[in-house]
């Protein structure tokens, strides 16, 4: 299975290891507030270590409740490639065809 990462390149997500979802806060972000949860992420980091030990990074969003949808149904797809549809992954796909993908079927 292929897919498109955020800078476009092409990636066999046979090699993934694992997925992250990162929480990213201001660069000027205090590590105490941080730790007491008093700072809001600016925005979110969906990546994915590779089996070479490389991070790939597949979305990002400023929305949190987007973020974690694009994590769950990626790792939907990676358990089980008919969660893309019946007929599986046939194409090189992207985190944004994901959430189009399950945007129209929730609003058929």
């Amino acid at each position: 299975m292929w897919m498109w990462t955020l800078d476009d390149r092409l990636i066999n997500m046979d090699l993934v290891e694992s997925l992250e979802l990162v929480d990213c806060y201001p660069e000027d972000a205090d590590t105490n507030d941080i730790d007491a949860g008093t700072t809001e992420p600016d925005f979110f980091e969906l990546v994915a270590r590779m089996a070479s030990g490389d991070e790939t990074l597949l979305f990002e969003s400023d929305n949190s409740e987007e973020a974690f949808m694009a994590y769950d149904l990626l790792a939907s797809v990676l358990a089980d490639p008919r969660a893309y549809g019946d007929d599986g992954v046939q194409e090189p796909f992207s985190v944004y065809h994901l959430l189009e993908s399950s945007k129209q079927i929730s609003n058929d």
